[in-house]
């Protein structure tokens, strides 16, 4: 692993970000989501994906044991470490690679790329993003496919909640306040998290851009993919403004 500049975004991706979406991002929901991408992509069982912004390994390890050649990418040494030990936990071999998603040292090489649970969009700009785009197009074998799942943004907008607290079952609280800024399509997330102890402190979260599928879709063109569907959920669910998710999968031309 290389020594990186981390940007600001990364400082929340610790155990505050396990802790307060602990229900969401839980080994149940990992199988679903991983079951999904099976479902959608229909790879042979030796393929080689990239999970971009693996994580903690949730999604790769769940992968692997089913036979595909997974290799995880994340700029998180915490999170690599502990996708390395998941991985070694259930004897399955997964190559981990420390690396900026606009930077994916790989040309040619995978048959499938998928970016879940909203591992998009953290950048500063929509210039910016598209570097990932080309980033992933680059990596993609001719025929291979993109999958990238994010928050539906014509759902966040309509199912506005601006404060949500949630309790760990340790004890400690998470207090989040969501804002959107409408005219940048952004929202950003902050939190104050309790401690068991009483001790309180404060992070920035994330400022996420929330992109429509009509923006999605050019610029997965611009940058040479083939848009070929959307989905709503991991159930397969037809996408529209009531679904939670924004799931589209593309293809790099042969």
């Amino acid at each position: 692993m290389t020594d990186l500049p981390v940007p600001s975004y990364m400082e929340f991706f610790g155990d505050d970000y396990l802790g307060a979406y602990r229900e969401t991002i839980s080994p149940e929901n990992a199988m679903v989501e991983s079951a999904f991408v099976h479902r959608v992509l229909q790879l042979a069982r030796d393929a080689e994906v990239l999970d971009l912004c693996c994580g903690h390994g949730r999604h790769a390890v769940i992968l692997a044991l089913t036979g595909l050649r997974v290799t995880g990418l994340d700029l998180s040494d915490v999170y690599l470490e502990r996708a390395a030990a998941l991985a070694a936990g259930v004897g399955v071999e997964l190559p981990l690679v420390r690396s900026d998603m606009r930077e994916i040292p790989f040309e040619g090489r995978f048959d499938a790329v998928i970016n879940l649970f909203t591992s998009f969009g953290y950048l500063n700009s929509d210039e910016e993003d598209m570097k990932v785009l080309h980033q992933v197009v680059k990596a993609l074998k001719p025929g291979g496919q993109f999958l990238i799942d994010l928050i539906n943004r014509e759902w966040v907008v309509s199912n506005y909640v601006r404060d949500e607290r949630k309790e760990a079952p340790n004890g400690t609280v998470y207090q989040e306040r969501r804002e959107i800024d409408l005219l940048t399509s952004r929202i950003n997330n902050s939190f104050w998290v309790t401690a068991p102890d009483g001790t309180v402190h404060h992070t920035d979260g994330l400022t996420i851009r929330l992109y429509s599928l009509t923006e999605l879709v050019r610029m997965l063109e611009s940058a040479g993919l083939v848009y070929r569907t959307v989905y709503g959920g991991y159930e397969l669910e037809r996408y529209g403004v009531e679904t939670r998710r924004m799931i589209v999968v593309a293809d790099k031309p042969l």
